[in-house]
């Protein structure tokens, strides 16, 4: 996985080099550390997709080393792998409960060192976007909370339209193709990602929205959604 950055910590600069060698030819960004104590400043300024360090080292030795970084919030997801001369049952478990994600004993094969370190960083970038995703969701769903209370207040005059009544008209003068793009929108799918979805141009997607705000009378696509869902025409997943 080119561009990625990995931080190798071990006190034996054989170890650094050959691990650097092999990672650096599979495209990774290669940080090498000899002295432990050092790690944990390097690790919150590189901010590395994966950490490789030696359990067995004088001074902060590797289980430190994982505790700390599982201790830090900006650090507390990266993967850690152990690597450990003959590493016993026990010596796996232990590590495991400290949070260290793999061990790869020593002397180490080329091949596995790196197949070992792109499984962990697929798994990091792809939990990433996954937290990223459900941060926005956890955003969108407060924003579309609010503008429910917002429309829950009450606002008709004496002899206007029951808000019952206007939902039921504004639903039926939406096409089938708005309001599918209506529930899109409610998942927090961005223009974009509802043109691929559709099958749709950017340019007809940005026209069908422009015609649902204008049916629902709101003057956003927040405000559209958080109005469907009060009117129970679309489902808001969050």
């Amino acid at each position: 996985m080119p561009n990625e950055k990995v931080l190798v910590i071990d006190d034996d600069p054989d170890v650094l080099q050959l691990a650097k060698e092999c990672l650096t030819g599979a495209g990774y960004e290669v940080f090498t550390v000899v002295d432990s104590s050092a790690a944990g400043q390097i690790a919150r300024d590189e901010r590395p997709h994966a950490i490789i360090v030696d359990v067995d080292m004088p001074g902060t030795d590797g289980r430190a080393i994982c505790k700390a970084v599982k201790g830090e919030s900006i650090l507390k997801h990266t993967p850690v792998i152990f690597i450990h001369e003959n590493p016993t049952l026990e010596d796996k478990l232990a590590g495991f409960g400290l949070g260290a994600q793999d061990y790869i004993a020593k002397p180490f094969e080329a091949e596995e060192l790196v197949a070992r370190v792109d499984a962990a960083v697929r798994l990091k970038v792809a939990m990433d976007r996954l937290r990223q995703r459900n941060a926005k969701l956890e955003s969108l769903a407060k924003h579309v909370q609010a503008a429910i209370q917002h429309y829950e207040q009450p606002r008709l005059q004496p002899g206007t339209t029951s808000d019952a009544e206007t939902s039921g008209k504004t639903a039926a003068r939406l096409t089938r193709r708005e309001l599918e793009i209506l529930q899109l929108l409610a998942q927090g799918l961005s223009n974009d990602v509802i043109s691929r979805q559709l099958y749709i141009s950017p340019t007809t997607t940005r026209n069908h929205i422009q015609n649902i705000l204008s049916k629902l009378g709101v003057h956003s696509k927040l405000e559209a959604v958080a109005y469907a869902v009060r009117s129970g025409y679309v489902d808001f997943v969050g």
